[in-house]
């Protein structure tokens, strides 16, 4: 049976990973280049990217097939398309269910939404998409009062730009947004209302009303736009398993150990792409290994020295004998980590070990000596530990 997840979700790209481990073949359609680049490589998944149409959707959808609607559940016009496109074929709806907060403000649509604030004079962060951009410019005043936070994407900035939002009211970036970012933001615009969607606990509803009580602003829901029925992530998983018969993942195979190879970096150039916390630890060991560091980042969040303060681009690459793709942002990262395969330069992608051609070591020195730790199995807590033992026999303390 052929298999076809319209994926547009963290629940799809989810999905995507269990049918895979469980030895399936399905075909993923994804609407954007940012959204392949956010799905690893999988085994027996092949992705498509591009919007289709209501006639290509009849044609990639063979009778007989079971398609599985993955897309947002603000996302209409596929959803329908969909539904009429799997006339001879099995139509499945995985759905994120819904979640409520009490003293909400919910209103119908953007265009409610964009009502209210123009009835309100007040500043508001927007994280409802750069699709739904064009209904609040009927917001008066809105190029000061309207912050809207959309995907960091060519497409989704010039939609803000397009739609007269100065850019320095446009925030550009990629979640999962944690409670506490959700707060500095609406504190450092002042806003006092916060804009978002009905998407669910892995859309990041919870930390958008956690964030909204603690900077004591007002939550304004724009409602789903249809009642649907569907099957939550787990229902989904286990009906396709019954469906398909789908055997419990195979017990991993014993990991290939992986060869330690220690060069020198001495005044050799290593690019470094991204300036947050974890970019900030590679950086420190290898200019403590005497490597020429080039960090580019669009954002230096860790406060290192001579950050390049844009984007990563290609030709960053060029001279680099090695790479650590660290970014902020899951496509960035898959970018850096194929071109730096077609060129031949080992990369260590923080995000995505399929993707690394090298793993990060914890460094232990002393008396002398370096020792490199990595886990065969991911085991990052032991690598903490046994460091921290490794460290302190070789600067001559008891065990």
């Amino acid at each position: 049976m052929k298999v076809l997840v319209f994926s547009g979700t963290s629940e799809g790209h989810a999905l995507c990973r269990f049918l895979s481990a469980r030895g399936a073949q399905a075909e993923a359609y994804v609407a954007t280049e940012y959204g392949e680049a956010v799905m690893e490589p999988l085994p027996g998944i092949t992705v498509h990217t591009g919007r289709l149409s209501p006639q290509a959707l009849s044609q990639v959808i063979a009778p007989g097939a079971l398609v599985v609607d993955a897309t947002h559940p603000y996302a209409q016009e596929i959803s329908k398309n969909l539904r009429v496109a799997c006339r001879n074929a099995e139509y499945l709806r995985l759905l994120r269910p819904r979640t409520g907060e009490e003293g909400a403000v919910r209103v119908p649509s953007a265009e409610a939404a964009a009502g209210w604030l123009d009835r309100h004079p007040v500043r508001a962060l927007l994280t409802t998409g750069s699709k739904e951009l064009r209904a609040f410019t009927a917001v008066r005043g809105y190029q000061e009062r309207l912050f809207p936070r959309v995907l960091p994407s060519v497409e989704a900035v010039g939609a803000c730009t397009a739609l007269g939002f100065p850019a320095a009211h446009v925030i550009a970036m990629q979640g999962p947004f944690s409670m506490e970012l959700n707060t500095a933001l609406l504190r450092q615009i002042g806003a006092q209302v916060l804009v978002t969607k009905d998407t669910g606990a892995a859309g990041g509803f919870a930390e958008k009303c956690e964030a909204a009580r603690a900077a004591g602003a007002e939550l304004l829901v724009i409602s789903r736009p249809t009642e649907e029925n569907g099957r939550t992530l787990a229902e989904m998983q286990q009906f396709l398993s019954v469906r398909l018969g789908l055997p419990e993942p195979a017990a991993p195979s014993e990991p290939v150990p992986r060869f330690p190879l220690f060069i020198s970096l001495a005044g050799r150039r290593v690019l470094v792409i991204g300036a947050g916390r974890i970019a900030a630890r590679r950086v420190e060991v290898l200019r403590r290994s005497g490597a020429q560091v080039c960090i580019v980042a669009p954002e230096n969040r860790a406060g290192l020295e001579d950050v390049i303060l844009r984007g990563f681009r290609e030709d960053d690459l060029d001279g680099a004998v090695l790479a650590v793709a660290a970014a902020d942002e899951r496509a960035v990262n898959h970018q850096a980590a194929m071109l730096c395969r077609a060129r031949g330069i080992p990369v260590s992608t923080a995000d995505c070990a399929e993707e690394s051609t090298f793993f990060f070591p914890a460094v232990c020195a002393g008396d002398g000596l370096t020792a490199g730790l990595v886990s065969v199995d991911r085991n990052h807590k032991k690598v903490r530990e046994t460091a921290v033992k490794i460290r302190k026999l070789l600067s001559g303390g008891a065990e």
